[in-house]
């Protein structure tokens, strides 16, 4: 049984029968807004997730937060934010796949873009974020590089190969690192209320 069915089968049993039953998006701090806000993100390992579900506490719990796997219906959102993970110099592969399809329908709702990126902030990870900003068909005012993250043991094999020879090349021992910050997400979503 996948994730949804179940929630949707405890959900039936009478367990927090307050969401409706089509509610894809992680509705974790609803609050009123004028705007409806989404942020869409893509994530292999849960990076692009946590950094989503941040940012979406740092505006106030107003935006709805949906994974690109789910090919969500976004048409009744006012302003889109949307980010991914970057996994051997890419955007997530679903997320890649959702705005192929749909950018042309969102792309002037995007106001902010982010990845989650192990090579932090630099002239890498920016053609990483221009990379984003070309599959939404867009560059939104707001954009922002978050430190990503490595658990090894998540690793798929091919995934865990190409860590290691980064790791190899930089002449670093191979260990699991964490540099996600979730006070830098919370500031990225205040900035994005701030400044729209």
């Amino acid at each position: 049984m996948d994730r949804r069915s179940f929630l949707k089968a405890i959900l039936a049993g009478g367990g927090l029968t307050t969401l409706p039953w089509n509610s894809y998006a992680l509705k974790l701090f609803p609050k009123p807004s004028k705007q409806k806000w989404a942020i869409l993100f893509g994530s292999r390992y849960g990076g692009a997730r946590d950094a989503s579900l941040w940012i979406s506490e740092g505006m106030g719990g107003i935006a709805d937060v949906f994974d690109a796997r789910e090919n969500p219906d976004l048409s009744s959102f006012d302003d889109i934010v949307v980010g991914s993970g970057i996994y051997s110099g890419k955007i997530e592969q679903n997320l890649g796949n959702y705005l192929t399809k749909n950018s042309a329908l969102i792309s002037n709702k995007i106001k902010a873009l982010f990845i989650v990126c192990g090579a932090g902030d630099s002239p890498r990870a920016q053609s990483f974020l221009d990379g984003l900003a070309k599959a939404c068909q867009t560059r939104p005012p707001l954009t922002k590089i978050f430190s990503g993250r490595v658990t090894k043991r998540l690793l798929n094999e091919e995934d865990y190969k190409v860590e290691e020879e980064v790791f190899k090349r930089r002449n670093e021992p191979y260990e699991d690192y964490d540099h996600l910050k979730r006070n830098d997400c919370l500031k990225f979503g205040e900035e994005i209320l701030r400044k729209m």
